[in-house]
């Protein structure tokens, strides 16, 4: 795998120094502007997917490194890392924005073989959005912000189906949801991994289940972390186990704390985390995020999201203090996109670090993840690209800070985008969608749209503005 994210690593560092950004982090450089957007200051931990290199960009932070990381699946060095893989950094902040991490640790979630692939869901353009896999018996489910390092690309069921995967992702409600999925050659170590509630615990036989999976232990040797074989007869505890495929059971070497002990901190630390809420009754005061309680209280400040829209799965950011046991949010964000556009890049925007994409101001940032296909290694006039992001208003302008950008060298003349809607944004046969201005064609309207939320709008380039040739509420 090192030579794959070495060469997208230097693609993302070579774009950013076309836009400045590089610059903009902190560091050297004139003109540029603090884009970091992590709100720890001083010491702490971060666990979050990765968005860049150079050294690592986490939750919106650029940490430098020693190039070190602590891991026991076969990842010993930043080189070995790809984007989209979940770590945990602990370390400082400085008032600039960016960090210096003290230490930095990965850990598959699962490593095997895909059973199967379904419930694929595909965009207009004919791109896979989301769908699941199974390994060992569990549901493990993908979408637009998991990033994929297949040899071929993620085609269809067969680019991933019988592969041997390492997979980083978020416990849900509904099983795991991936951040990364990437294929390998060998199995670091020759074990596979996997994790999941431990049930049906027979401590004569040795032996127990993880969903429909088999394990068997020869010894508590195996046992790592605190956890003892006595920790298995709990049917709300959630362990990681590694170890050997023998026909149809796993004899574990080692058996540990599931993932969520990466998303546990020391007393009173302050603390970043991101993932999906999980188990969340809007008049209840707290949430799970991969396992571990999040308290909202009279001072959490909600960012881009407000509180009666939390919901299950939805995927956010949460900045707050490890106290007791649990996270006490003093801020939560939303991670998830909104709104989107697929459209060919016509220049350089003026917000600074943007681009403007079909007429939509895209801004780019420390959490953006950008993917070059076609050879390219750089966004630049006339290519097209698909972002997904998050629809930000000002009192002057509407833009979408990205989350997602796929750059391709070609694409369709005809735009798509997707973003928030109100009556007050159709006036007079005009239409205004994420600050872009169209005439409507004769029947582009094809639904009622006084009560939608957000709009799907097809659009293209005419003489002199934009014409919106389809529009429909989103999901319809």
């Amino acid at each position: 795998m090192t030579s794959e994210p070495t060469r997208k690593r230097l693609s993302l560092i070579l774009a950013l120094l076309a836009m400045g950004v590089l610059s903009a982090c902190g560091g050297g450089g004139g003109g540029g502007v603090d884009i970091a957007e992590g709100g720890i200051r001083g010491t702490g931990s971060s666990v979050g997917p990765i968005s860049g290199f150079g050294s690592v960009f986490v939750n919106g932070v650029r940490f430098e490194t020693d190039g070190n990381v602590v891991s026991n699946d076969g990842i010993g060095f930043e080189a070995q890392l790809d984007k989209g893989m979940i770590l945990r950094i602990d370390g400082e902040w400085r008032t600039d924005g960016q960090g210096t991490a003290s230490a930095v640790e990965y850990d598959d979630t699962f490593r095997g073989v895909i059973s199967s692939v379904s419930s694929l869901e595909q965009a207009r353009d004919g791109s896979i959005r989301r769908g699941a896999i199974t390994m060992f018996g569990q549901s493990i489910s993908f979408d637009r912000r998991t990033v994929f390092s297949v040899p071929d690309g993620f085609v269809d069921e067969s680019s991933l189906k019988d592969r041997l995967v390492r997979i980083s992702a978020w416990r849900t409600s509904e099983g795991y949801r991936a951040s990364y999925i990437g294929v390998i050659d060998v199995l670091p170590n020759q074990t596979l991994e996997l994790e999941g509630l431990a049930g049906s615990h027979d401590e004569a036989e040795g032996s127990f289940q993880i969903g429909t999976q088999r394990v068997i232990y020869l010894s508590d040797e195996v046992f790592r972390d605190g956890l003892t074989a006595d920790d298995l007869n709990n049917a709300s505890r959630s362990v990681e186990v590694e170890g050997l495929l023998d026909g149809d059971t796993i004899t574990a070497e080692t058996i540990r704390p599931a993932d969520s002990r990466r998303f546990l901190g020391t007393e009173d630390e302050d603390i970043e985390l991101t993932g999906p809420v999980e188990g969340y009754t809007p008049s209840e005061t707290e949430f799970l995020l991969n396992g571990v309680t999040i308290v909202i209280t009279d001072d959490t400040e909600f960012d881009d999201i407000s509180r009666n829209r939390l919901q299950d799965g939805l995927l956010v950011k949460v900045e707050g203090e490890f106290r007791g046991g649990v996270v006490i949010a003093e801020e939560i964000e939303l991670f998830e996109g909104d709104s989107e556009v697929q459209a060919r890049v016509l220049r350089e925007g003026l917000r600074p670090n943007s681009w403007n994409i079909g007429g939509v101001t895209v801004v780019l940032t420390n959490s953006t993840l950008i993917e070059y296909d076609d050879g390219l290694s750089a966004i630049s006039t006339g290519v097209y690209a698909e972002v997904e992001g998050i629809e930000r208003r000002t009192d002057s302008d509407v833009y979408l800070e990205a989350l997602n950008i796929e750059v391709e060298a070609s694409g369709d003349s005809d735009f798509e985008m997707t973003g928030r809607f109100s009556p007050a944004q159709l006036q007079g046969g005009i239409l205004e969608v994420l600050g872009v201005s169209m005439t409507l064609a004769p029947d582009a309207i094809e639904d009622n749209l006084s009560d939608c939320d957000f709009v799907e709008v097809e659009y293209r380039q005419g003489n002199g503005g934009f014409i919106a040739s389809e529009v429909e509420c989103e999901g319809d």
